[in-house]
């Protein structure tokens, strides 16, 4: 068996399994020159603006309640001040500033017929790089697009499903199912009838390999299969109860996609897919939505919340809600900073996988109750491939569009560009 950066364990029916970092492999020698990493997660309804923004104190920063999940991965997180984005001052409540997240464009008024927003930034990325991974990108999300029209704004409610857009009319479509995204990622057929795990499938393969690798990499490699089937089975198990599943299956065996019955689940699940796919090569890019716009999922799984995640963000500044609010934000944070803390313990020579990469998070407007998508809830971790220094609070000029910061993941990304729709200079 030849080892490279691309070598791949094969299995039946165009099954295949691409490697992790190995110190085997000659070509990681070149890891600073890789392509890096860019996920973009977004959340539907803005956060409780009361309990977000942090404090700096000798130098240091503290973390705000809702930031407080933070804390083990502190020094690798941006906490942003300021960001806005031009284009969605406009009405329409949250329609506009879903669509336009990773562009900052106007978006067009329209029910349907000639839906109008912008090339996205993490689209752009693809484009350019995507013909060196299997993927050339990965959208996921936790709930499917609606097709129906507010009556309140007169906006489709296709605007609001999508974060990612490959042309100014095309929405690029997301997967919510966790078992047909783990396939994509395996390059498994998802009508396939084989019940295998895809460990057995590659099984022959994964036996030579372990010939060919010294003692360092056959530990990393123990733990890279073990987290897959570790995936599997949560995939596996999340769909027991499922109402999609009315047929129980084996905790052992394959189960039909359907969807997680808890919402946590879900959220986790994805996220670590995007995590997988990074380690594993197979793509270089990925947005998630913890929820279309106007998201009304329920979390009342955290203690001292009841009711929708919409319902509650628009809290009339009622004392009840607006506790409620900043749970749900401490519970999305919490997910976000589980995943950065993963990605920094997956080694890649003498980097990581999180410095290898750019993960940004935050919401198309600040306050659910005001749609005000002045001074944007942003989050930034990992660096890229370069020597930035993380773990500040970055409180830029009011007013500064965010394009800015898309501007600086895309040149960080290795793409040529000056300009970017209302970016004034690229900020990373």
């Amino acid at each position: 068996m030849k080892l490279n950066r691309r070598t791949i364990l094969k299995g039946a029916s165009g099954l295949s399994m691409s490697l992790p970092w190995l110190e085997v492999t000659a070509e990681q020698k070149k890891q600073n020159k890789k392509q890096p990493r860019v996920a973009f997660l977004f959340s539907p309804n803005g956060v409780n603006p009361h309990h977000w923004d942090p404090t700096t104190k000798n130098n240091e920063l503290e973390l705000s309640p809702i930031l407080a999940p933070l804390s083990k991965v502190a020094s690798e997180v941006d906490v942003f001040k300021n960001f806005y984005h031009e284009g969605a001052i406009q009405p329409g409540g949250h329609f506009p500033k879903t669509a336009n997240f990773l562009s900052g464009v106007h978006i067009n008024r329209t029910t349907g017929k000639d839906i109008k927003a912008g090339k996205t930034a993490d689209q752009i990325i693809a484009q350019k790089y995507g013909h060196q991974t299997p993927l050339p990108s990965i959208e996921l999300g936790i709930q499917a697009t609606s097709t129906g029209i507010s009556v309140a704004t007169g906006y489709t409610a296709i605007y609001g499903g999508h974060i990612s857009w490959s042309s100014p009319t095309a929405p690029v479509p997301k997967e919510i199912y966790p078992q047909l995204a783990f396939d994509r990622l395996f390059n498994r057929n998802s009508l396939s009838k084989s019940m295998m795990s895809v460990l057995d499938q590659v099984q022959y393969d994964r036996k030579v390999l372990l010939k060919y690798v010294g003692t360092e990499d056959k530990v990393r490699l123990d733990s890279f299969f073990t987290s897959v089937r570790s995936l599997e089975k949560r995939i596996q198990s999340s769909l027991q109860n499922s109402h999609a599943n009315t047929k129980k299956v084996p905790i052992d065996k394959r189960p039909g996609a359907g969807l997680p019955e808890k919402v946590q689940d879900h959220i986790q699940l994805m996220l670590d897919l995007i995590v997988l796919g990074f380690q594993m090569n197979r793509t270089n890019v990925a947005t998630f939505m913890y929820g279309n716009a106007v998201s009304g999922k329920n979390f009342s799984f955290i203690d001292g919340v009841e009711g929708g995640f919409h319902e509650i963000s628009h809290h009339t500044n009622n004392k009840d809600k607006l506790e409620m609010y900043w749970k749900i934000n401490r519970y999305i944070i919490s997910t976000y900073a589980a995943m950065i803390h993963k990605m920094k313990n997956i080694r890649e020579g003498d980097k990581t996988l999180l410095d290898n990469s750019l993960v940004m998070y935050g919401s198309g407007l600040r306050d659910g109750n005001k749609h005000s998508p002045i001074d944007l809830p942003i989050l930034l971790a990992g660096k890229g491939g370069t020597s930035i220094k993380r773990g500040q609070h970055r409180i830029v000029e009011k007013k500064t569009p965010l394009c800015n910061l898309l501007l600086g993941i895309m040149q960080t990304a290795n793409i040529e560009i000056d300009k970017y729709n209302f970016a004034k200079k690229a900020i990373i």
